[in-house]
């Protein structure tokens, strides 16, 4: 029991809101290094993607000549096999794999892309 005219906390008061603020510290932590991994494995997700997007874009343009092949990036696997479906057209199907949390994830595409001529293409040779 306090004096009278005495102020201050009590040692099992200090205790308690150290107690306190050490679990909430804990709990902060632990979110943070959750948080981390989600966005490291979102960005590698994104590169991904990017590489997948990129390769279309490529072998759009490249139509006529556009082959089949694959390619390793920043430990992205990325395996494509083109068909030529007429003059105007090819259809991709692409395999991306990545490493993840869990292991290595693969995402396929399959896209049919219009061949796009490029502006020297379509200029006459005198």
């Amino acid at each position: 029991m306090a004096k009278p005219g005495t102020t201050g906390y009590t040692l099992i008061e200090i205790i308690i809101a150290l107690l306190l603020f050490t679990i909430g510290g804990l709990a902060l932590v632990s979110t943070s290094a959750l948080i981390a991994r989600a966005t490291n494995a979102s960005g590698i997700r994104e590169r991904a993607g990017r590489i997948a997007a990129s390769r279309l874009e490529v072998l759009g343009v490249e139509c006529q000549r556009a082959v089949s092949g694959r390619e390793t990036l920043q430990q992205i696997q990325s395996e494509w096999a083109v068909t030529l479906l007429d003059s105007a057209r090819i259809r991709v199907v692409e395999a991306v794999t990545f490493p993840t949390t869990e292991g290595r994830l693969t995402l396929r595409f399959d896209s049919i892309l219009p061949c796009r001529r490029l502006i020297a293409d379509t200029v006459p040779n005198p």
